[in-house]
């Protein structure tokens, strides 16, 4: 049995007041760098100097979280963003986050002939369109995750905040494909 290993780690919330972007943009911090172009995107970009971290926060005061490859990095840098907002501005923010997904990935360990794999896991949950992509995408209506396939064996997994129930998915779906000799 494969481990998955945690890819991504998805997270947001909100600061807990409105953002003047074009003023915060302008604002020098230590421990991250800011892109605004709102022409281009229409929220402040801050990526941490020490990691792959990303911050979009908009004028809403809410703002997303992504790139953190493990929970306590993504809950470091998240207060490292609020510190370095306090300290920077006169916001007085009442920031909130939650952790919304994981995506993983792994191996199965052997090829996958995916035509079959889409028989063994069911049609009515499976997309495989080789001309436009070239992975398989299932999508269980009774579980809150879903993941994409390649004949290499590959899977990528995604679509809840628990490293476990993402695990149990890939157990899953190896077993099913196993039972199908696949």
């Amino acid at each position: 049995m494969s481990q998955l290993s945690l890819d991504n780690i998805v997270g947001g919330g909100k600061v807990g007041v409105e953002i003047d972007l074009d003023t915060l943009a302008n604002t020098e911090f230590e421990n991250f760098t800011l892109q605004y172009e709102p022409e281009i995107h229409h929220g402040l970009v801050i990526r941490t100097l020490e990691s792959k971290t990303t911050i979009s926060l908009y004028r809403s005061g809410k703002f997303s979280i992504a790139g953190g490859n493990s929970v306590s990095q993504t809950w470091r840098v998240y207060d490292l963003f609020c510190d370095e907002i306090r300290n920077k501005t006169n916001l007085e923010i009442m920031p909130k986050m939650e952790l919304r997904f994981f995506v993983t990935s792994g191996h199965l360990d052997r090829e996958v002939d995916l035509y079959r794999a889409t028989i063994a896991l069911g049609t009515e949950v499976t997309e495989y369109e080789p001309e436009q992509f070239p992975g398989l995408f299932y999508r269980p209506t009774d579980k809150e995750w879903f993941a994409i396939l390649f004949a290499s064996g590959s899977i990528i997994i995604d679509g809840q905040p628990d490293i476990v129930v993402l695990q149990d998915a890939y157990n899953l779906i190896d077993n099913r494909l196993s039972e199908f000799g696949i």
